[in-house]
């Protein structure tokens, strides 16, 4: 037998390169994929029922209720927003605080429904339903406003 048949098992090899694709394939369906939809979701799970947010092409929005009517609706515009540094939980708020770059200025712009008025401000409270541990839903609000306007945006593990 020739050395190179030797080394070289075509059974062997095909083996192996079954079993390779099978665990690289097991590996990237386990993975989460935390794109803008996911995130949102994520997101308004730990919001109280009086605020949720929405993915819009260019721009979030978020609607809040009284009596489950909307009566507000505040547009963000992610090239705006502080994702370092204006994004944070706010214990006395009982919200996450969603903040403009300061030299932004006010760049939230609030549509009041009831009065049919809009006022631009430099940030906005999402109030939620955590108890205790907040900082995930904090860092899912970095993370969605970084899917807007960064890119290769990847995120390989759990917000809290």
């Amino acid at each position: 037998m020739n050395i190179h048949m030797r080394l070289f098992n075509p059974k062997a090899l095909s083996s192996f390169l079954l079993v390779f694709t099978l665990s690289f394939s097991a590996l990237n369906a386990s993975a989460q994929d935390y794109d803008v939809d996911y995130t949102v979701d994520y997101i308004n799970g730990k919001l109280d029922n009086k605020c949720k947010v929405f993915s819009e092409k260019k721009n979030l929005r978020v609607e809040f209720y009284h009596n489950g009517e909307p009566v507000r609706i505040d547009y963000l515009f992610p090239e705006s927003i502080d994702f370092d540094e204006g994004i944070y939980y706010s214990e006395s708020e009982g919200a996450v605080i969603v903040a403009c770059y300061e030299k932004a200025g006010k760049c939230i712009e609030r549509d009041i429904i009831k009065r049919d008025t809009k006022i631009l401000y430099d940030r906005t409270n999402l109030t939620t339903g955590c108890s205790d541990d907040c900082d995930g839903l904090a860092e899912a609000m970095k993370h969605l406003i970084k899917l807007y306007v960064l890119d290769d945006v990847e995120r390989t593990e759990p917000f809290e």
